[in-house]
C-alpha cells in the first residue's frame, strides 16, 4: 500500500495524506476556508473520501494518536502498534529534529 504526503499531483493542492489505493485523504491540518472549500470539492469531484483530524482543544498526544488510528480503521487499515510507545518515538524524533536545526 502507498502513502502519498503531498499530493499536488492529485488535486492540484496539497494533502497531508493521500492513500491512492484506498481514495482516501486523510487531514490534521487546516488551511483557509477557501481552501477548505476547494479541498472538499475536489475531493468529492474524484470520490476521495477526505477525513479531517485536527487537533482538539485539550487533547493529549496520546488521544490524538488514538483518533488517527481509528480514522485509518475506519477504511479498513488496522494499525497494531502500542499507541504509547508511538508518540514517545514520535517526540524523541521531533526533539532530535528540533535540536539539530
Amino acid at each position: 500500500m502507498g502513502f502519498i504526503r503531498i499530493s499536488d499531483r492529485v488535486l492540484g493542492i496539497p494533502l497531508d495524506t493521500y492513500i491512492p489505493s484506498e481514495q482516501v485523504a486523510i487531514e490534521v491540518n487546516s488551511g483557509s476556508e477557501d481552501m477548505e472549500i476547494l479541498k472538499e470539492h475536489f475531493c468529492q469531484q474524484r470520490g476521495i473520501k477526505r477525513i479531517k483530524l485536527p487537533m482538539k482543544t485539550n487533547e493529549t498526544e496520546i488521544a490524538y494518536a488514538q483518533r488517527i488510528k481509528a480514522a485509518f480503521q475506519s477504511v479498513h487499515i488496522f494499525i497494531t502498534s502500542d499507541t504509547e510507545e508511538d508518540v514517545g518515538t514520535i517526540r524523541n524524533v521531533f526533539e532530535n529534529w528540533r535540536n539539530s536545526q
